[in-house]
């Protein structure tokens, strides 16, 4: 039976809004500022869709983003996309912003959220 309040302590950002990929897709920016977890929860929608998904980092918002370390990662960097199905990736990085990334090898919808956990200042306000 559950007794404790998750709503309240996390903030859901969508990076990649549901597409139908033809290609590589690269989400927005999620800032993790205020934030001590996250999770990226990447979801295939269609069962003809293949592909891999990894985490990139930045610095800034703007910048250059590079792939994440496998040392910072938390899973699999890269980790192929489930058929009618959701995968995670926890990151445990430095840099403040992400981005979730998929590389296409077949068309389908596709989407990613950003779960930021454990903020600074709880509730959040987030998900009403």
């Amino acid at each position: 039976m559950p007794i404790h309040d998750l709503k309240n302590n996390i903030k859901v950002i969508p990076s990649i809004q549901p597409v139908a990929a033809t290609g590589n897709v690269t989400g927005v920016a999620v800032d993790t500022f205020g934030y001590e977890s996250v999770t990226a929860i990447l979801t295939a929608t269609t069962a003809s869709v293949a592909g891999t998904f990894k985490l990139t980092e930045c610095a800034t918002s703007g910048g250059t983003y590079t792939d994440v370390a496998a040392g910072d990662v938390i899973g699999t960097q890269g980790v192929a996309a489930v058929e009618d199905g959701s995968v995670t990736i926890g990151y445990i990085g430095g840099l403040r912003y992400i981005k979730l990334v998929f590389t296409h090898s077949a068309d389908g919808v596709i989407s990613g959220d950003v779960v930021l956990g454990h903020p600074h200042v709880a509730p959040t306000g987030a998900n009403s």
